[in-house]
C-alpha cells in the first residue's frame, strides 16, 4: 500500500484580505493576499500590486520574493495540536467505571475521594502525544510589514478558500 502524498489543490486560490488603520474604528486600507498552486504544486502568491513571488516554496526556508519582503513555505509540518489520547481514554473509562458511585455537589460537579481524583489527575498528565506523528499541510506567509499597514499600525485579518 501506498502513502498518499498531501497536495495543495490547484483548483483552489487562499486568500487573505489585510485592513489597516490608525484606530480600530477608523476606515482603513485593505490588501489582498492571493496564492494559487500549480498541478505541480509551484505556488504564486501576490501581496496587493506591491509585490510577488512564485515557484517551489516546499523547502525548509521557503521561497523568497525578488524584493526580500515577502517568503512563503507550502508543504508539510508536524500538526501543532497536542493530544494525550491514552490519558484521555484511561480518564473516560476511570469516570465511567466510578459513575454509579459518585455524589454531586449543589452546583452538579461531582464529588471526588482522594484517590480517584489522583488517579485521574495522573491519567491525564502521563501518555504521549497521539497527533506526534501526524503532519498537516500549511501555508506559511511572512509579509514586510510595510507593504500590510499603509492604513496604520491595526490590522485585521481574514482568510478564506475559493474555487477557482
Amino acid at each position: 500500500m501506498t502513502v498518499p502524498v498531501a497536495a495543495f489543490s490547484d483548483a483552489v486560490q487562499y486568500a487573505f484580505r489585510v485592513e489597516s488603520s490608525e484606530t480600530f474604528s477608523a476606515a482603513g486600507v485593505e490588501v489582498d493576499v492571493i496564492c494559487t498552486f500549480a498541478s505541480d504544486q509551484n505556488l504564486e502568491c501576490w501581496v496587493g500590486n506591491e509585490d510577488y513571488v512564485s515557484g517551489d516554496a516546499s523547502s525548509e526556508f521557503g521561497l523568497l520574493s525578488e524584493s526580500g519582503l515577502v517568503r512563503v513555505f507550502a508543504g508539510e509540518r508536524n500538526d501543532p495540536f497536542f493530544f494525550n489520547s491514552s490519558g484521555f481514554n484511561e480518564t473516560v473509562a476511570t469516570v465511567v467505571t466510578a459513575a454509579p458511585g459518585l455524589t454531586f455537589d449543589p452546583a452538579g460537579c461531582p464529588t471526588l475521594d482522594s484517590a480517584t481524583s489522583t488517579a485521574l489527575q495522573t491519567q491525564l498528565a502521563t501518555g504521549g502525544d497521539g497527533f506526534a506523528l501526524r503532519s498537516v499541510l500549511a501555508l506559511v506567509l511572512q509579509i514586510d510589514r510595510s507593504l500590510l499597514t499603509a492604513g496604520g499600525d491595526v490590522v485585521a485579518v481574514w482568510g478564506s478558500t475559493h474555487r477557482i
